[in-house]
């Protein structure tokens, strides 16, 4: 079987989805009301995100030539596997929503004065079409071309800023709020579980030599940078937290220039950008593979075209708002990711007792045999 991706691209596509979103209006929706309080409880959503990954990898590696939908179809049939990729659809719809919408108020605010929705749009489209049609393999091609400059951007940012924030800000650790940052994360847990993205590489990896152990160090060495971002944009404005909009170009405003660069804000919007188009298509990518396995789809220009065409209606239903894609999120919608996270639990459940029970059964066969 022919694989799409080898595993460093799937090292860096996931490196590269985890953190793109996240560093754009989350941190003040979140440290707004949350307070540092919500920076520790995301730490411990993270560490479970990281283990649940984990055993996503180690699946994958144990059938390097099955998809996670033909997993689904073999532990819980066709009927619950069309139903829970339904549902994928769905998130996959809305995490689009979130990374346009925010990607198009940052430039709008950043860079432009005026900015068409329909022709900021329109390139977005075609190029998640061209993308989604040719495949997982140029979407990994591509991410191991441009995650120099989408890490670099970061860095940037992060060295720049450090100096300037105040880690007292983060003390005392847990303040009587837990329940308020609970409540928080909850609300906009949309901007989570992008890990679920590597169930559509299952299948499509080259497996090489100590994934694994390559793999759980670059995606812990993510979630601890995103948690550090948050920890520097809070240090740097704790008092001013309701008067911050896009995290990772307000917190370079601090600093003024470097020699004769200019704003490090420009630098790092530009950098940025390269985040923001690979997760763009790779969630296309995902909502179309689930289209096409829920109605059977041969043909990827049709799963593709109806996907995105289903995503720029929703767009323009939210009129490209960010406040009411927030309210939306922050509606019973927010429970959809949790759902997810509960189906994955006990997909790989139902995995690994099925795979206890095979392995019993051949021992039972070889001793019957003997």
């Amino acid at each position: 079987m022919i694989k799409d991706i080898t595993g460093r691209q799937a090292i860096i596509l996931m490196a590269i989805v985890m953190c793109a979103t996240k560093f754009f209006v989350l941190p003040s929706n979140l440290l707004t009301t949350g307070h540092q309080t919500v920076i520790y409880v995301m730490l411990l959503f993270f560490v479970v995100e990281f283990l649940l990954l984990l055993v996503m990898v180690r699946v994958s590696m144990l059938h390097p030539d099955k998809t996670f939908y033909e997993l689904l179809c073999d532990s819980v049939g066709v009927v619950v596997a069309k139903i829970v990729y339904v549902l994928f659809f769905v998130f996959f719809i809305f995490k689009l929503c979130i990374n346009i919408i925010e990607t198009y108020t940052f430039f709008l605010d950043t860079l432009y004065d005026e900015l068409s929705s329909v022709l900021y749009l329109l390139p977005i489209i075609l190029l998640a079409f061209y993308m989604t049609y040719i495949g997982l393999r140029s979407i990994g091609r591509s991410a191991e071309l441009l995650w120099v400059f989408v890490f670099l951007g970061l860095a940037v940012a992060l060295i720049a800023s450090i100096p300037n924030a105040d880690f007292g800000y983060m003390l005392p650790i847990f303040d009587g709020e837990v329940d308020n940052a609970i409540s928080v994360l909850s609300s906009n847990s949309l901007w989570f579980g992008d890990y679920l993205v590597y169930l559509f590489f299952f299948g499509k990896i080259k497996f090489q030599k100590n994934y694994f152990t390559k793999f759980a160090i670059v995606c812990g060495i993510v979630m601890a940078v995103i948690v550090l971002f948050m920890a520097v944009v809070y240090c740097i404005f704790p008092y001013t937290m309701g008067m911050i909009h896009y995290g990772v170009s307000d917190i370079t405003h601090i600093t003024a220039h470097i020699t004769n660069i200019g704003n490090l804000d420009w630098l790092n919007t530009t950098l940025w950008t390269f985040a923001s188009i690979i997760q763009t298509v790779i969630f296309a990518y995902c909502a179309e593979r689930c289209l096409s396995a829920v109605f059977n789809i041969k043909y990827k220009y049709i799963s593709s075209s109806i996907s995105l065409l289903i995503l720029t209606a929703v767009l323009f239903i939210l009129n490209f708002r960010l406040t009411t894609l927030i309210a939306f999120v922050q509606s019973p919608v927010r429970f959809l990711l949790p759902i997810l996270l509960f189906v994955a639990l006990n997909i790989i459940t139902v995995h690994f007792i099925c795979r206890s029970k095979q392995k019993k059964q051949n021992r039972m066969r070889g001793i019957i045999y003997d």
